[in-house]
């Protein structure tokens, strides 16, 4: 139990540290001041609603993924073979490490986007629509924040990350087709996020595709290495699981004679003896 406390602690600790440019940075909307050119035609598009707007974004890429997530740990619990299974910290315990290291990965995606939106500042493609262009204006505070892009980065690491997900607990023969369908509309969904960034001039292309990169590249590092932990708890619990006891037949040597067989050959040079001995006994 202690050890498991202090994990909970370390990831805990992991998830503020590599947060805390996420909540510290977004409530200031000040990124770095970039200078541009009145004629730029790449900072002139005219500005829009959001197709997939923050909140719209947020909201339906954790409901699509934590549930899962929730859902899979207590059904691996439910139909493995490790002892102790029906208990509910079992459930809580592998809940709360899948959980959480989707939660560490989520701050290290966001933070890291954040890092890069604030230092570069990168001008979106309706710039100038949307400041006119006085720094002063209200909404300038995010009319420099095209470079990554927040949408998504964060819609392509909660859509892979739920596709490894599945590649590693779904593993049934009668899901060999419904497993890939799953996970291509799943990677259909966040490419169709960062897609609508540059149908709605919010982002360039390559912001869009760099976002996108970093989402996938914390993704794939989160789930190795819950991963790792999986298989290592499950190594470590069956070695402490004691050995099935089973009914055992002591052998006899077979060099050395005994009551038994000299009395089976005796019955099968005379059976009468054979009948005789059955008697007495």
């Amino acid at each position: 139990r202690g050890g498991r406390k202090k994990q909970s602690h370390f990831m805990c600790v992991c998830v503020c540290v590599f947060g805390l440019p996420f909540f510290v940075l977004t409530p200031q909307h000040n990124p770095f001041k970039r200078g541009f050119f009145c004629n730029d035609e790449s900072i002139r598009y005219p500005l829009r609603e959001d197709t997939i707007s923050y909140h719209v974004n947020v909201i339906l890429m954790v409901v699509s993924s934590v549930p899962q997530v929730i859902c899979g740990e207590c059904l691996s619990v439910h139909m493995s073979n490790v002892s102790n299974q029906s208990s509910g910290a079992k459930y809580l315990v592998c809940v709360y490490k899948a959980v959480g290291s989707f939660v560490f990965g989520a701050a290290v995606s966001q933070s890291l986007t954040d890092v890069a939106k604030y230092s570069i500042g990168r001008l979106r493609p309706n710039f100038l629509a949307v400041c006119k262009p006085v720094w002063e204006h209200v909404n300038c505070g995010t009319g420099g924040l095209s470079f990554f892009s927040g949408h998504a980065s964060f819609a392509m690491y909660c859509m892979l990350f739920l596709v490894l997900y599945i590649q590693a607990r779904l593993r049934s023969e009668w899901a060999r087709l419904l497993r890939p369908t799953i996970q291509f509309f799943l990677i259909a969904t966040a490419v169709y996020v960062g897609l609508s960034r540059v149908s709605d001039y919010k982002h360039h292309w390559s912001d869009v595709l760099a976002g996108l990169l970093l989402g996938a590249l914390a993704a794939v590092f989160t789930s190795t290495q819950w991963r790792c932990r999986t298989n290592r708890r499950r190594t470590q619990t069956y070695k402490k699981t004691p050995p099935m006891e089973s009914p055992t037949v002591a052998w006899t040597d077979p060099k050395a004679p005994t009551t038994t067989l000299s009395r089976d050959k005796e019955a099968l040079q005379d059976p009468s003896s054979y009948t005789g001995a059955k008697a007495a006994a």
